[in-house]
């Protein structure tokens, strides 16, 4: 297992990231001159300081990494952490542009109230929600701790206004969607990671094996990655059982984690493309070196670092490069990409669309994920019964 850092040192790590980027800016920066008696605009010297900061980090120290405002950090960490208090719906403006139900996640407070995507939000608790942008009425439904009951009037297409009772809830932030494109052929597409997508590919893939699943593709396109430690829980299955899923390297040497689970036997194939990234290549790395899966698309980014987030006093955040990863076979993939072993890119006048509708019909190159996997299906059947 990959050795844990202590609080201490990455607080002094932050501390040393700090200091040289307040040296390195006050090098830099010629000295203010104001005039007597002048107003400083507390707010614009703020927005000033922060954009300084950001520069700073991302010019002198570190291509990748970021600062957070405080709403910004907290935003990301909900993403990051897969869960938070509210009533499990996407909101984006309609044409008019009001607040307005896009989706709704299944199982979630909304979903089992009967929420409809289409449903436009008017009143929460008799407050008027209809002149509030998409982004202040998402803002006030995350201000309510699990349990709190509310009262949301919603205008419905057809219908008029309706009003609807439910209670918040923890709500997963789903990551994994899954399907049978036929009676054999399980479909996994993963958009990104977060601290519950493990468990939500394990669900997904137990799902499709009680449903006679005999070989699966693994659709990681888009997905630029996230928490990593969800990334090995998916690696887990296309790795045989204690041997290596991955290299760190940082300052104190080169650790490594091993799969803890006997791999899969179903002949596996994975989608990928140039925004395929991060811990989504950890997952292809790991797979394709160990010989278990074919790997169909386009050469992923190269991202191949690892990096923390560091949450400050004031509730804003840095995320930084704290080392560096290689695959299961020691490849170093950062700035270089995971090249396809079928090199198959989307025809340039396709729908933006097609690699999310889960359909052959529509997606050329899952079509082509399809083909591949039953040669493959086909291939492992003969020697089945060789053996």
């Amino acid at each position: 297992m990959l050795k844990s850092k202590s609080q201490i040192r990455r607080a002094f790590v932050l501390l040393l990231i700090l200091a040289a980027l307040m040296l390195g800016a006050c090098q830099a920066a010629e000295p203010l001159k104001l005039p007597e008696n002048a107003e400083i605009d507390a707010a614009a010297a703020g927005a000033l300081a922060v954009d300084a900061l950001s520069a700073q980090i991302a010019e002198r120290h570190d291509r990748y990494a970021i600062y957070y405002t405080p709403e910004e950090y907290a935003e990301l960490f909900r993403s990051v952490s897969g869960s938070y208090s509210g009533i499990g719906v996407y909101i984006y403006p309609d044409e008019a542009g009001r607040a307005m139900v896009y989706g709704v996640m299944k199982g979630g407070p909304a979903y089992e109230a009967g929420v409809l995507p289409g449903d436009v939000f008017l009143r929460l608790n008799g407050d008027d929600l209809s002149s509030l942008t998409y982004d202040e009425v998402a803002d006030s439904l995350l201000g309510f701790v699990a349990g709190t009951q509310l009262e949301l009037t919603f205008l419905r297409p057809d219908d008029g206004e309706v009003v609807i009772k439910l209670k918040t809830a923890k709500v997963e932030i789903p990551t994994v969607e899954s399907v049978m494109l036929d009676d054999e052929v399980g479909l996994i597409k993963i958009s990104s990671f977060n601290m519950t997508t493990g468990e939500q590919f394990t669900t997904a893939y137990n799902d499709l094996a009680e449903q006679g699943m005999q070989g699966l593709i693994l659709d990681l396109r888009d997905n630029g990655g996230g928490e990593i430690n969800s990334a090995l829980q998916v690696c887990n299955y296309f790795v045989p059982d204690g041997e290596p899923m991955m290299y760190i390297t940082d300052s104190d040497g080169v650790y490594y984690y091993t799969s803890n689970r006997a791999a899969t036997d179903l002949p596996v194939v994975i989608l990928q493309n140039g925004h395929t990234a991060s811990a989504s290549e950890v997952v292809i790395g790991a797979a394709h070196d160990c010989g278990m899966a074919t790997l169909i698309g386009e050469t992923t980014y190269g991202k191949g670092i690892v990096q923390d987030l560091q949450q400050l006093d004031s509730g804003a955040g840095l995320r930084f490069t704290s080392a560096k990863y290689s695959t299961a076979h020691k490849n170093d993939i950062h700035g270089v990409g995971i090249v396809p072993d079928i090199v198959f890119p989307m025809p340039e006048d396709a729908d933006n669309l097609a690699a999310y509708t889960m359909e052959p019909e529509q997606d050329t190159q899952l079509a082509k994920a399809v083909a591949v996997l039953a040669e493959k299906m086909v291939a492992k059947s003969n020697e089945n019964q060789t053996n």
